[in-house]
């Protein structure tokens, strides 16, 4: 198969439809949230070579040199409550993992917004809402892939490329390319399922993608806690397992990874755009 046969077999239909390459940007998010605002269409993406502020959840920093990972943006505008736009940040997660994985590496899950390869993180999902009241106008979602060279020393112990994790050298344009189309057919592949079905059908393929043996602490009713990651429930919150075999519910994304049998916070790592 040649290359721009093989971007038409893995392209969506919709999500990447429009293009805006960027050699740099302060954050791929802020530019397609401003895009958005301007009226860009469903299904445009931003795609940066070097972001100077990328960003994750809580603002925290993602680091972003030039040519070694993918930083991309999308406007989303979905037919749904602005309630329902945290939860679609799963389906999100789960067509970002399937990607990797088309790849060859063995990608899973970290609630709520992570792809871990070997127990470290591969990629992130950022996702931010525009509204006008309590109607939703647009979905910005980021998407952070580290996908070759050498990583900052930040995160170097806790993180890996696509590269490394496929047993490959030099992410090629070519290659870039192939991956970022089958990105897009994957997120729009499940976007739309969260859109036309609901939690019902993201939670169980979740479920099968969750990295397992996690263990996390969290803020629960105000008390500090350790457990066992369970899970979601049927809202796609989070269940951690006590030492006691309770279960107890998440919602807030701040919640910690720790060493197995550890009260130790892991080393924090970033999320992306």
């Amino acid at each position: 198969m040649s290359y721009s046969t093989q971007l038409e077999a893995d392209a969506g239909r919709w999500l990447g439809a429009q293009r805006i390459d960027l050699a740099s940007c302060g954050s791929t998010n802020d530019e397609a949230a401003r895009l958005a605002r301007a009226g860009a269409s469903h299904g445009t993406i931003v795609i940066a070579q070097h972001q100077t502020a990328g960003r994750g959840r809580e603002g925290r920093a993602w680091a972003s040199p030039p040519d070694t990972g993918l930083y991309l943006s999308a406007i989303v505008r979905p037919p749904l409550p602005l309630a329902l736009v945290p939860p679609m940040t799963l389906a999100i997660g789960i067509g970002l993992c399937d990607a990797v994985r088309e790849c060859g590496a063995d990608a899973v899950l970290k609630w709520p917004n992570d792809v871990l390869v070997n127990s470290r993180k591969l990629a992130g999902v950022l996702v931010e809402a525009q509204s006008q009241g309590s109607r939703l106008e647009a979905v910005i979602v980021g998407i952070g892939v580290n996908l070759a060279g050498a990583l900052p020393a930040p995160v170097a112990g806790t993180a890996i490329t696509l590269d490394h994790a496929c047993g490959t050298t030099g992410f090629a344009t070519a290659r870039r390319e192939v991956f970022i189309a089958r990105l897009c057919a994957h997120v729009e592949r499940w976007i739309d399922r969260y859109v036309a079905i609901g939690l019902p059908s993201i939670i169980p393929a979740w479920h099968e993608r969750m990295a397992t043996g996690l263990v996390a602490r969290a803020t629960v009713d105000g008390a500090l806690m350790v457990g066992e990651v369970a899970g979601l429930d049927g809202d796609g919150a989070l269940l951690l397992r006590d030492d006691a075999g309770r279960l107890h519910r998440v919602r807030s994304g701040d919640v910690e990874g720790v060493a197995p049998g550890s009260s130790r916070p892991a080393e924090p790592v970033p999320s992306p755009c």
